[in-house]
C-alpha cells in the first residue's frame, strides 16, 4: 500500500521517513522524496510504500496529524491524496483565519499500541558482597517480563521479576545460602519526532529475602533477611535501524534508593532487628531487534548492572553489592489492534 506524507521540514531527508516508518515495515527502497524539477529542493512531501495493508492502516492512524518541528504530519493513502492549495490570496487568508480560530482547540485521537515480551538475563562473572563475605553468583538465567504502552511520543515500559524459586549457593563464610529476588521498574518515555532519542523518569524496586543455614552473628541457628529499596530512575535512550532491524541502548541511574533490611532468626526467642539502607544503581544496556513476522520481534543484547547498598546509619558499612554482566536474549509481540 503506497502512503502519502505531507507537511515534512524542508531539512528531511530519505533516512529521517525510513525511521519513522520502519517499524511499519518500510525501507529504503520504498520511500520517494520528490523535489522540485527548477530548484532541486525537496517538496515537503514524500511517498512510503508499506507492503502489509493492516501495518500501513496502523501508521495512518499513529502518526497522521504527529507533529514534527512543530508541524503536523499528513498520512494517507496515496489516491485519498489532499487536493494542492491554492495560491494564497487576501480573501483566501482571511477565511483559513476564520476557519482557524473556530477549530483551533480540536484535537484528533490518537491510537494506543502495546507489547508485551519475556526475556532471559543470565549472569556472566556477577559479585555478590556483603559486610562480610564476597561470592561469584552461578550463571542463572534470570526471566524478566517486559510490557510497553505506546500513545504518540510517550511511552510507558514497565519489567519485573515475580519472586519465583529462591537459587541455592554455598561459600566457605556463609554456609548454606539461599536468596529469593522479585524486581519492578517503571518508566515513562517521551521521544524526539524521528523516534532516534528519548528520556525517561521512573521508579525502581526491589525486594530480597536471603536466608543463611547458619546465622552470621548467632551460631547454632539460622536467620533470614529481608530487604525492600525503592527510588526514582532517570533515563537517556537513543535508537537507529541498523541492519533489517533496530539497534538500541539505554542509560539507567537511580542515585538514590531507600529501603530497610529485617533480620529474622530460625529461633524465635532471639530477637530480629531493622537497618535502614540507602542504595544506588546503574543499569545499562545495548539491543538489536529485528522483527519476526508481523507482530514479533526477536531481542539479543547486553546488559550491566551494578547496585551497591550500604546501611543508613553513621559508619554504617556495605549492606549489599550486586554487579553483573548479563547477555539478554528474548522475544515480545505486539497486542490489540
Amino acid at each position: 500500500m503506497r502512503l502519502f506524507v505531507g507537511g515534512l521540514p524542508p531539512t528531511a531527508t530519505k533516512d529521517d521517513v525510513v525511521r519513522l516508518f520502519e517499524r511499519f515495515g518500510a525501507d529504503d527502497a520504498g520511500v520517494v522524496l520528490p523535489r522540485d524539477r527548477r530548484t532541486r529542493r525537496r517538496k515537503g512531501f514524500a511517498y512510503v510504500e508499506i507492503v502489509d495493508a493492516g501495518q500501513a492502516r496502523e501508521a495512518i492512524a499513529l502518526l497522521g496529524g504527529f507533529a514534527v518541528n512543530g508541524k503536523a504530519l499528513t498520512v494517507c493513502a496515496a489516491d485519498e491524496r489532499p487536493p494542492k492549495r491554492p495560491r494564497p490570496t487576501p480573501a483566501l487568508v482571511l477565511g483559513i483565519l476564520a476557519a482557524g480560530l473556530g477549530t483551533c482547540a480540536t484535537a484528533r485521537a490518537e491510537t494506543v499500541s502495546a507489547d508485551v515480551g519475556l526475556t532471559l538475563n543470565p549472569i556472566i562473572g556477577g559479585i555478590h558482597e556483603s559486610f562480610n563475605d564476597r561470592v561469584h553468583v552461578p550463571p542463572v538465567p534470570i526471566p524478566l517480563i517486559e510490557a510497553r504502552a505506546r500513545y504518540g511520543p510517550f511511552e510507558l515500559a514497565l519489567s519485573g521479576l515475580p519472586p519465583v524459586a529462591s537459587v541455592p549457593y554455598q561459600d566457605a563464610i556463609q554456609g548454606h545460602t539461599s536468596t529469593r529476588l522479585s524486581i519492578f521498574e517503571g518508566v515513562l518515555r517521551i521521544w524526539d519526532p524521528l523516534h532516534r532519542f528519548s528520556a525517561g523518569i521512573g521508579q525502581t524496586l526491589y525486594n530480597q529475602g536471603t536466608h543463611y543455614a547458619n546465622a552470621i552473628e548467632i551460631a547454632g541457628t539460622g536467620e533470614t533477611q529481608f530487604s525492600r529499596v525503592t527510588g526514582l530512575t532517570y533515563e537517556a535512550g537513543y535508537g537507529v535501524p541498523f541492519r533489517r532491524g533496530r539497534f538500541e541502548a539505554v542509560f539507567d541511574f537511580t542515585p538514590v534508593m531507600l529501603g530497610t533490611q529485617y533480620t529474622l532468626y530460625d529461633l524465635g526467642f532471639f530477637a530480629g532487628r531493622a537497618n535502614p539502607e540507602r542504595a544506588d544503581q546503574v543499569d545499562t544496556a545495548i539491543r538489536f531487534v529485528r522483527p519476526a513476522g508481523r507482530r514479533g520481534e526477536f531481542l539479543l543484547g547486553l546488559r550491566y548492572v551494578n547496585y551497591t547498598a550500604r546501611y543508613a546509619a553513621v559508619g554504617g558499612g556495605l549492606s549489599d553489592r550486586n554487579v553483573g554482566l548479563l547477555p539478554v536474549i528474548g522475544y515480545r509481540t505486539r497486542i490489540g489492534p
